[in-house]
């Protein structure tokens, strides 16, 4: 059985801080980090934007979807997933949902009255007009939450389009929102896959921001929870066995060994199928993914399929397929993704050596900036690669000044 549950934000990051405090050796300050020292032999240190200045045998750094503070692989930028959702008090006689049972991603075109008397809305005329989104509710007594979602996408879906789909089929299933308390809005965009962290380096990376995103669901709480336990231990083995600048690099093995690379290039590869296909083409994958067995689906979206499995899971996708969906998984493979993951298989580690690596070539090596001999310094008002709030940005106004040119050449 698979159990989908909305998350309240707030209430996890309270009880999260609760445990802290519970513990009695957890301080919590307000404020930004504004910059992180490693020096080879001694302490971390970071400076907030308070001009507080702290120091640890080991700096974690677990701040989201920013990127500003660790050092990052270079490559691709990545696939996006947006999604804007409300949460509405309705009883339950009064929407045609089964209370306490999930709808996982209903893949039917919001638009699908006006295609059929064959009418061109001005919504099909915008640049994400073939940018397939799909709807999840998750229904309780008295409440429900709806939400449309694109999935994964080179085309980062404005949330007014989000809004105005969802609200499209709200209307097709005869529910006004008229009188009715909106409860919650909630809009988000994730970025799926691109570079991961560069592993080891001197700070410690957890969560989004050590790239644990699955990148074909957006997926990430319950996996970077079921992670916290192991990571802590590898930090306790860190500590107790690595020499000061090392500290870090036995959690790192833990996230990011070729286990984990070879699983995430796999994840790669299927979340540039997806952002691919049309709506017709996902339907179909969504019919054969769901008609896997569920050890194979479920594992897939929960980070626990192992690399052995991975071969048996693309074949059954390819066997149970039509000729489309066939085609189009041949091409992927081909694809720079198909040759990523390919490599991805064949990965293996760099042999450990006893004595840490001369400080220079470490600092090279994390990809941090040098200032003087054994020590790296990362700055947020200097990042090493440009925040990925930025590059969404520019996204969603390169798409408004297309849009303003009518909509592409």
């Amino acid at each position: 059985m698979v159990v989908f549950g909305l998350v309240g934000r707030k209430l996890l990051r309270d009880e999260l801080l609760k445990r802290c405090k519970e513990r009695g050796n957890v301080r919590f300050l307000e404020g930004m980090v504004e910059t992180v020292e490693a020096k080879e032999g001694s302490l971390q240190s970071i400076m907030t934007s308070e001009g507080v200045a702290l120091h640890a045998k080991l700096v974690t750094m677990s701040t989201g979807h920013n990127r500003e503070l660790l050092a990052y692989e270079e490559g691709d930028a990545p696939l996006w997933q947006t999604a804007y959702g409300i949460e509405i008090e309705m009883p339950d006689e009064e929407h045609p949902w089964e209370v306490d049972k999930a709808v996982f991603m209903d893949l039917s075109p919001p638009e699908a009255e006006e295609a059929e008397a064959g009418q061109k809305s001005e919504a099909a005329a915008q640049p994400w007009a073939d940018v397939p989104s799909f709807l999840y509710v998750l229904p309780s007594h008295g409440r429900v939450f709806v939400e449309e979602t694109c999935l994964v996408s080179e085309t980062q879906l404005p949330f007014d389009e989000l809004k105005r789909r969802l609200y499209r089929r709200l209307d097709r299933l005869g529910i006004s929102l008229e009188g009715r308390k909106i409860v919650e809005e909630e809009a988000s965009w994730i970025p799926l896959g691109g570079t991961l962290p560069k592993a080891p380096q001197p700070v410690l990376g957890f969560g989004a921001a050590a790239g644990l995103v699955h990148p074909a669901s957006g997926y990430s709480i319950v996996h970077s929870l079921n992670l916290a336990s192991p990571t802590a231990e590898a930090i306790v083995r860190g500590l107790a066995d690595q020499p000061a600048g090392r500290h870090a690099d036995p959690a790192w093995e833990l996230l990011w060994g070729a286990e984990s690379r070879r699983k995430m290039a796999f994840y790669q590869f299927g979340s540039e199928l997806i952002a691919g296909l049309p709506t017709e083409h996902l339907q179909e994958f969504m019919r054969v993914f769901y008609a896997l067995p569920p050890p194979l689906w479920e594992g897939f979206l929960s980070h626990r399929l192992p690399s052995p499995m991975l071969v048996p899971f693309a074949l059954a996708t390819f066997v149970l397929g039509n000729n489309d969906l066939r085609g189009d998984l041949l091409r992927q493979l081909f694809s720079a993704a198909g040759l990523k993951m390919l490599r991805a298989a064949t990965y293996a580690p760099p042999a450990a050596t006893e004595a840490p690596e001369e400080p220079s070539s470490v600092a090279k090596n994390a990809g941090a900036s040098l200032t003087r001999a054994g020590m790296t310094i990362m700055r947020r008002s200097a990042p090493l690669q440009e925040p990925l709030d930025v590059v969404f940005r520019r996204g969603q106004l390169a798409r408004l000044s297309q849009m303003g040119r009518g909509g592409g050449e």
